[in-house]
């Protein structure tokens, strides 16, 4: 059953987030965290969503390590570490933020969790999505932050990651009404700075736009499987992937995600959860 693929990729996500949580610390390589969470993820039997995303500090979302990096996590990263799984393609997105051996930004970190928790109280059959971005702002600024105004949460959809409706963190005025059999994720981001996030490098996360008969890009297609996935991803599968990502890029073949971030110096903190929503209230999946 589609509902019981569901909770199933929430079990399997939620247990590598906080696996992945307990392990963030000074020192460890981004690299070897992505690939360990990625790899567990796949021995419980589900696949990957998209890559694991390690943005740090004023980076919000779209970072996973490259696969010849040997960046650290250093004293005092604000590391959001967002993953997600899937079975029989149903989605599972979840996201959670930890300070590496310092303690400045509790508040902030509290600010996010807070926003998400509120915001799932509101969560029923025939609640407005705006009303839920009310909350999700309110909490925020209660704490003295603001949200970021130009990254939503997102329904969930078979091999679809951000599949049409938005879950905006702040009071967009949208009348759009949540209904039974409803997959969503919502993901309030609390940030010092003025809540506007730009894309303006790689993060090496990309996504196949469309059909090619060349064997290479059937491959990185094959890879991708609709979803998004990384430079690792496509060093593990082919020798020369930097050749072919070049000759895709080229056909626009492909999608690339930037890193999305906010001014340099400001802080960004991330929680987010997966609901599956019933008639009789919503299912946390990713708890």
């Amino acid at each position: 059953m589609e509902f019981d693929d569901y909770v199933q990729a929430g079990k399997i996500a939620s247990r590598a987030r906080k696996e992945g949580y307990a392990m963030i610390e000074e020192g460890l390589e981004l690299r070897k965290l992505a690939d360990y969470i990625e790899e567990s993820i796949r021995k419980d039997g589900a696949n990957i969503a998209f890559p694991v995303n390690l943005s740090i500090n004023n980076e919000a979302a779209h970072f996973t390590p490259a696969p010849d990096t040997d960046l650290k996590f250093q004293q005092g990263d604000l590391v959001k570490l967002d993953l997600g799984a899937e079975v029989n393609g149903s989605l599972a997105d979840t996201a959670v933020t930890k300070e590496v051996s310092t303690d400045k930004w509790t508040n902030l970190i509290n600010a996010s969790r807070e926003a998400t928790e509120n915001a799932i109280k509101k969560v029923k059959v025939g609640a407005l999505t705006s009303e839920i971005g009310r909350e999700v702002e309110a909490t925020i600024r209660r704490y003295g932050y603001n949200p970021i105004y130009n990254l939503t949460g997102h329904t969930l959809e078979k091999y679809v990651l951000h599949a049409g409706t938005s879950f905006p963190n702040y009071d967009d005025g949208s009348r759009v009404k949540l209904y039974p059999g409803m997959t969503f994720a919502i993901e309030p981001f609390a940030t010092t700075g003025k809540g506007r996030v730009k894309g303006l490098e790689f993060g090496n996360i990309m996504l196949c736009l469309k059909e090619d008969s060349d064997e290479s890009l059937k491959i990185l297609r094959k890879v991708s499987r609709s979803l998004p996935f990384s430079m690792r991803d496509a060093a593990r599968s082919l020798k020369n992937y930097d050749l072919v990502i070049k000759e895709a890029q080229k056909k626009k073949f492909l999608y690339f995600y930037p890193v999305l971030k906010e001014n340099k110096g400001e802080m960004v903190a991330q929680t987010e959860h997966s609901i599956y929503l019933r008639e009789d209230g919503p299912v946390i999946t990713t708890l």
